[in-house]
């Protein structure tokens, strides 16, 4: 027996009896002189050893008293039927949880008339106490904040109600013994097991009767059925309560990010409408939820519901979402929302403001031309300025030398060839300020690319380059201007004979795919370093010790002529390669034989 719980029964039993006494004690010290006058000295000594006899049977007559009303007043039979059926219509509405345990306890209690009730739900940590509900202050039925072990063990094991009482005339090991003992502390009398698909659940400890009588079977009938209600109710409160967490969650995410959100269901009406979207479109969440689609911009609608109707996702690059003030440039995307069975339940979009990208591109290409401007001032600098000074020079000394024939001579020849340089750097930087208009023809790609290739060929044999074209069998057409290309392939072709060794390879290939001809040019070179692979294509930029530095730049204005992109790359093998993407030609554009 736990030594606290004498040491406080007996505290508790000895301050019950003083405090019984204190009235009589008053009542005597009021009344003394007159007991005094009228009883002898033995007499008095009888009426106080009397007194004092009752003030202590006061507190066992109360409590044998209430015992005997427990068991013969208070013994009710529970109506089976109405119970489940009240239980039943409760524990199928109620989701909420402290709801939900407080009307299992109070229906155990008034069902059964039971000393107490306690309901213990498993969490990470085991099994605590949820709710606990005693019938009176007086009664003896105990509930830990947490299930002892040996509780837990036996109802996992055989998940069926256990009757304290059979369990301590069925002790047979030591873990029966210990069950035994911890029901006898707590006072309870039944222990019903809460199961679920993930096994024990919760389980409810029920104190012994105030009648005094056992469990039968009418009871135990009635309180599993109970149980296995409750487990049903309790599982759907916690889906419940996670489902509310969850939408909790996504809600304030939504609410949050910087991307308008709109919902709708299968039947095309609003089911969320968060603080950007209301930003974005000048619409009130509280005024348009509920609504149709219909309510929307058609560029936010007619996707949102092709996407609810046929379940395929959509992406627009860009759109203009009118908005309370002014129209934005906004990229959108739809999503259906599908069920776990692939069913779709509505659809979603999901569409940011592109204003400040574009703010950012408009300082970015500034930035650029700025720094494009800074560079090419630089290097105009640079190559006019050789030259001015080889003139320079022999201008000052042409006083001094004009009558020696040599130098007369030298002087023609050098201001010439400088001179001529000087043109040459105008008219690549002419190329450079004006590739071209963009062309309106259809254009074979292979056959400028076949004349730069012609023209090239005895270059190449002089250094024994070995060339491997794959040009193709069929037409490869992209708008594009006959001569302007052949430039393109003979700058590229250019730098691939200068890169290549002697008895190096080349590689030049032609393919077509359903959005792009790509012309390629491959040499085997050394390479280009990775940290110049992005500076190759500025003008002035140049590895070579006569480069102009001009080559690649005027051939990547002439690619952006015709809509294409010239990229440069290492080759895994070795060597470096160059490859010009362009977009196919339509159907309908002319073509020019």
């Amino acid at each position: 027996m736990d030594l606290r719980l004498v040491v406080h029964r007996g505290l508790t039993f000895a301050i019950a009896m003083l405090l019984s006494l204190c009235p009589v004690a008053v009542a005597l010290a009021f009344y003394w002189p007159t007991l005094v006058a009228h009883f002898g000295p033995d007499e008095l000594i009888f009426l106080l050893g009397a007194t004092v006899v009752v003030a202590f049977l006061v507190p066992p007559t109360r409590d044998i008293a209430r015992r005997l009303l427990d068991r013969y007043v208070y013994r009710t039979r529970a109506n089976y039927q109405r119970t489940v059926r009240e239980a039943s219509r409760m524990l199928t509405r109620v989701l909420d949880l402290k709801r939900l345990l407080p009307f299992i306890s109070k229906t155990v209690v008034e069902a059964t008339s039971v000393e107490g009730v306690a309901i213990y739900l498993r969490d990470e940590d085991g099994f605590r106490r949820a709710v606990a509900q005693r019938r009176n202050e007086a009664s003896e039925f105990e509930a830990p904040a947490t299930a002892p072990a040996s509780v837990i063990a036996a109802l996992t094991r055989v998940q069926e109600p256990l009757v304290a009482d059979e369990v301590a005339r069925q002790i047979v090991t030591d873990a029966d013994r210990m069950l035994s003992d911890d029901l006898a502390v707590t006072n309870w009398a039944l222990l019903l097991p809460v199961i679920s698909d993930d096994g024990l659940i919760a389980f409810i400890a029920v104190g012994s009767k105030l009648s005094g009588d056992p469990f039968y079977s009418q009871d135990l009938d009635l309180l599993m059925t109970l149980a296995n209600q409750a487990g049903i109710a309790i599982k759907n409160a916690r889906l419940y309560a996670q489902v509310v967490l969850a939408n909790e969650y996504i809600e304030n995410i939504v609410a949050t990010i910087e991307s308008g959100v709109v919902a709708i269901t299968s039947a095309g009406r609003i089911a969320m409408f968060n603080r950007a979207a209301e930003r974005l479109t000048g619409l009130a969440a509280d005024e348009i939820t509920g609504q149709t689609a219909a309510r929307l911009a058609p560029c936010l609608s007619e996707p949102l519901r092709a996407s609810a109707a046929d379940g395929v996702a959509r992406t627009l690059p860009e759109i203009e979402l009118p908005g309370a003030d002014r129209a934005r440039p906004v990229m959108c995307t739809t999503s259906p929302l599908r069920d776990p069975d692939g069913i779709v339940l509505g659809a979603v979009a999901v569409f940011s403001d592109l204003t400040p990208l574009k703010e950012l591109e408009i300082e970015r290409r500034r930035a650029e031309r700025l720094a494009y401007f800074e560079v090419l001032a630089s290097g105009i600098a640079h190559e006019i300025k050789n030259p001015l000074v080889a003139i320079k020079t022999f201008t000052q000394l042409l006083p001094r030398r004009a009558r020696e024939p040599q130098f007369v001579d030298e002087f023609g020849r050098i201001v010439g060839r400088e001179i001529h340089r000087m043109e040459r750097v105008v008219d690549r930087l002419r190329t450079l300020a004006h590739p071209g208009r963009r062309p309106e023809y259809a254009v074979d790609v292979r056959a400028p690319l076949a004349e730069a290739l012609e023209f090239m060929q005895a270059t190449f044999d002089e250094k024994s380059v070995t060339i491997d074209a794959s040009l193709g069998d069929t037409p490869c057409r992209v708008l594009g201007d006959h001569q302007n290309l052949e430039q393109l392939f003979l700058n590229l072709l250019m730098n691939a004979h200068e890169a290549t060794p002697p008895g190096g390879a080349l590689s030049i290939a032609v393919t077509r795919e359903a959005e792009h001809v790509t012309v390629s040019v491959g040499d085997t070179g050394p390479g280009i370093a990775p940290e110049l692979l992005e500076k190759i294509f500025e003008p002035f930029f140049t590895t070579k010790q006569r480069g102009s530095g001009l080559g690649l730049a005027i051939s990547a204005g002439v690619a952006q002529a015709h809509g294409a992109r010239l990229r440069a790359a290492n080759r895994p093998g070795g060597g470096a390669i160059f490859s010009v993407q362009f977009p196919p030609a339509p159907v309908t554009a002319p073509v020019i034989a």
